[in-house]
């Protein structure tokens, strides 16, 4: 499935995780924005899991941005109070046009 420009409606943040001391010999992790970006956000699975006692739900996501060098996958996309953990990265076509970012939302990284 492709994309186009016109498609790109959705203002997102593209963010990196950093850790930094907790003062006690321990790190806790922050996550800073890279960059403000717009994206064509189009859910593709949903599952359901019973973990820990309680019922956890996962939403997969194909996020569609203009081609950058410097996504990862550890890094997420926050839009609108939501968080979409990055798992996978496609340049679609290998044209450097456009990557398509698999996410899930609603699972903790």
């Amino acid at each position: 499935m492709s994309t186009s420009i016109g498609r790109l409606r959705y203002k997102v943040e593209l963010q990196s995780a950093t850790n930094s001391s907790d003062g006690a010999g321990g790190y806790t992790s922050s996550f800073n924005t890279i960059a403000s970006l717009f994206a064509d956000i189009r859910p593709a699975s949903g599952d359901e899991s019973y973990r820990q006692g309680k019922v956890q739900d996962k939403t997969t996501h194909k996020i569609y941005i203009r081609h950058r060098n410097d996504v990862k996958t550890n890094y997420r996309i926050s839009y609108d109070q939501r968080i979409f953990n990055i798992k996978s990265i496609l340049n679609i076509d290998e044209r450097n046009r456009f990557i398509e970012l698999t996410c899930t939302e609603g699972e903790v990284n």
